[in-house]
């Protein structure tokens, strides 16, 4: 396990790489605003997260919704971290005020007052997520790719766009390490078609949420 001065000094190249890559979101208004990255995480730290002895949960039936299997997720809260270092290096990245003010800038949605939750999914067999609006304690949603593109079935796991009726409008394709973003609202309609997932779908889902947020065991840290 990292001590505190590691922890605190490791970060800062990576956060000035990782800021660099942020800033060159690209925009696109339609449906609504969100965001595409490219590069998201450093290398090792991508490498870090692959290698986890992590194993996707055992889920008979999905639903389409990922709260209806909530005992089988994983978050960023003070257990896990301490269980896994890379887990506490990414949150500490993503809970600095560098990454949060780029964030902030980037979206136009000021993060300084939100509590951090990151989750890591892995999904796989038979998945989908309906056509969903996040909830309005949600700040933004930071979606990371992180499963190798090497394959032809990754090209559909990508996150899907709806219109407000929802109709199709597009697909964020599916690239290891790209990133993203959008600010939920009424129109934010997004999820994933039901498919046969071969492998594992591996993502992390950033939000900053707000302080009014009740399920304190996904948080990263309190203060």
């Amino acid at each position: 396990m990292l001590n505190q001065t590691e922890i605190k000094d490791k970060p800062l190249c990576e956060n000035f790489e990782i800021k660099k890559n942020l800033n060159n979101a690209l925009l696109i208004k339609e449906p609504f605003n969100h965001w595409t990255f490219e590069k998201v995480l450093p290398k090792n730290l991508l490498d870090k997260v692959l290698k986890l002895p992590i194993d996707p949960p055992v889920i008979n039936t999905y639903s389409g919704k990922r709260e209806t299997n909530n005992k089988t997720r994983i978050f960023f809260n003070s257990e896990n971290c301490k269980k896994y270092e890379c887990l506490e290096e990414i949150a500490e990245i993503f809970n600095s005020d560098k990454i949060g003010s780029t964030l902030s800038l980037i979206s136009g949605n000021d993060l300084s007052k939100g509590k951090l939750r990151i989750e890591y999914t892995l999904d796989t067999g038979d998945f989908w997520l309906e056509p969903h609006l996040d909830i309005k304690q949600k700040m933004i949603t930071f979606i990371i790719y992180l499963s190798s593109d090497t394959n032809d079935y990754t090209k559909d796991w990508g996150t899907t766009i709806y219109n407000k009726d929802l109709t199709l409008n597009s697909k964020i394709p599916y690239k290891q390490n790209t990133g993203f973003m959008f600010i939920p609202g009424q129109n934010t309609w997004h999820g994933i078609p039901r498919q046969y997932i071969f492998g594992v779908r591996r993502n992390l889902i950033i939000n900053y949420v707000s302080s009014d947020w009740k399920s304190i065991n996904e948080l990263y840290k309190l203060s």
